[in-house]
């Protein structure tokens, strides 16, 4: 998840509630999207990794080939294969994510112990070196890039403030489509502007297509956010909404909530309600639903 949360009733302050590197699943996700994508066509016979080395040998060669990181490796060969004549930098953004990943990888394995231990650790160590020669080499060239996940990568991985502002310039625009990064945008707001936040993330919601997709952590920190500003009927509508999502979570937060501040809870589940049927039908919209009146 791209946000955690924790609070509680006695204190509620504000954290940095958004983690700025994605999960893993989401990275390998990402990386064979990206791959489909740049083919042009999502090819259901596309080649095997074992094929794509057999023909194009120089995307495999310099990776360590023993049965460890195997998946890792798997996604750069696939994004490397998919990206041979590209129009653009975006296939870059989940190279180097795989990269960081395949680097975790063959550097952690380096220690297992193995019968044939000294070829084991050659073929590491090449993988090593070419992850770290690639991410240096991926970095250098799209520090100016404008595409919004590259300046994303650029400025959590290297604090880089000119990069940042591009990117907050792209995802305050109307072209943004991924909701990911109004929620990495929020994650910079939510430290000096609450309200502002709960705009940024109200858009985020407003771009999901399916709501199996929704990340629910979005909910707990609307919620979250409702507590620090005061503003117990938005914590308790955004509690409410999290229980319709993560059966995990049970009524009690919010039952206390109402009960210790006096709030109209049958309008207030009400419009719960009213925000889950949106959510769910891909149709929600902050302004519609006058959740600014919370």
């Amino acid at each position: 998840m791209l946000i955690s949360f924790k609070t509680t009733m006695k204190t509620h302050t504000t954290k940095n509630l958004f983690s700025k590197f994605p999960t893993k699943k989401r990275l390998s996700a990402m990386g064979l999207i990206s791959a489909v994508a740049l083919s042009g066509c999502g090819d259901l016979f596309e080649p095997t990794i074992s094929e794509i080395c057999e023909s194009h040998s120089e995307l495999c060669l310099d990776l360590s080939l023993d049965a460890r990181c195997r998946a890792e490796r798997a996604e750069i060969i696939r994004i490397r294969y998919y990206s041979q004549d590209p129009e653009n930098d975006a296939y870059k953004y989940p190279l180097l994510l795989n990269f960081e990943e395949y680097l975790t990888c063959v550097e952690e394995v380096q220690h297992i112990e193995h019968v044939k231990r000294k070829g084991k650790e050659a073929t590491r160590l090449k993988g090593v070196i070419t992850a770290q020669r690639e991410i240096k080499r991926l970095s250098r060239e799209t520090k100016n890039s404008l595409d919004p996940y590259l300046s994303y990568y650029h400025w959590t991985r290297f604090n880089d403030k000119a990069a940042f502002h591009r990117f907050e310039r792209y995802a305050a625009s109307n072209r943004v489509t991924d909701p990911a990064l109004l929620v990495s945008l929020a994650s910079v707001q939510i430290k000096t502007d609450l309200p502002r936040t709960v705009e940024t993330l109200y858009r985020a919601l407003s771009l999901y297509t399916d709501s199996d997709d929704i990340d629910v952590s979005i909910f707990y920190s609307l919620a979250s956010i409702g507590m620090d500003l005061d503003n117990y009927r938005l914590a308790y509508v955004w509690y409410g909404v999290a229980e319709n999502f993560d059966e995990r979570l049970d009524a009690t937060q919010r039952l206390q909530l109402g009960e210790k501040y006096h709030l109209p809870t049958e309008i207030l589940n009400n419009i719960v309600d009213e925000i889950t049927n949106h959510l769910e039908s891909a149709t929600f919209n902050a302004e519609t639903l006058k959740l600014q009146k919370l």
